[in-house]
This record gives structure tokens, sequence and C-alpha cells, in this order.
């Protein structure tokens, strides 16, 4: 028997414009027991979001540097929107340029994951922003 009050699975919504880094990233996360929406850019992770109202998001993971709509500017639409101002946000990123460091703290990122993108990067990520949350344990 199903519970219909059941809350939906919990949701990551996935902004990277590097298909082979958006496929590890999803993976990673799908291990971790989150459902994830994969986006291309932040344009297409905004749009997701403001659609997925009904899946849960708890957080975004997005890359820094993307066409269309780059990580910073993702960041600052979902904090200059109410529904999502205090949806954690978390940059990818290769890049250690003071100036996007200190745009992104403006905009109250919740962290970076450096990459190369690893399995114990995002997990320790996600246990810095979730720290509540007990995630399966995975054969090493």
């Amino acid at each position: 028997m199903s519970d219909t009050n059941a809350k939906p699975k919990e949701t990551i919504v996935v902004a990277e414009d590097s298909a082979p880094n958006r496929k590890i990233l999803s993976h990673l996360l799908q291990k971790l027991g989150y459902q994830v929406v994969a986006c291309e850019n932040g344009q297409a992770a905004l749009e997701a979001i403001k659609k997925a109202s009904d899946q849960n998001v708890v957080a975004v993971l997005s890359d820094v540097m993307m066409p269309e709509m780059d990580g910073l500017s993702l960041l600052k639409a979902l904090r200059e929107n109410e529904p999502t101002r205090n949806l954690p946000v978390v940059l990818v990123t290769a890049v250690s340029d003071k100036d996007y460091i200190l745009q992104a703290k403006n905009y109250q990122v919740n962290g970076y994951i450096l990459k190369p993108v690893t399995f114990q990067r995002v997990q320790n990520k996600l246990k810095e922003l979730f720290p509540d949350k007990i995630f399966p344990k995975l054969a090493a």
C-alpha cells in the first residue's frame, strides 16, 4: 500500500553546459538518493526550477561558466525571486578568480565544489548543506 501523502523525492537541479560533467554530477546525486533535473545552462535551470514547484527541489548545483546564463546570473536570479530566495546553491567550478568568489558571496552562495568533480567532494558538500540527512552507505 502506498502513502498518497508521501513527500516527493528530493530533487537537485544541475546546471552544467558540459554533457560529460552533467552526466557525472547527475549519476553521483542519484547514487546519493536524489532525483535530478539536469540542464545545459542557467536559463534552462531557472525555467526548470519555476516549473518544478511540485518536485521538492532542495538545492541547485551550477557550473560557473556557461552560455545563455552563467552560474552567477542564475544565483542572482534565484536570490531576487521570493520563492527561491533561500534555495541552497552550490557553484561547481575550476575558477578561482577572486571577483567571481566575491560576487557569489554577495549573492549568498552556499558553497563551492571544485573541479574535477568527485563523489567525495559532492557528498561532503551535501553533508554540509543537509547535516541531518542520512545518506546511503555505498560500497567503496
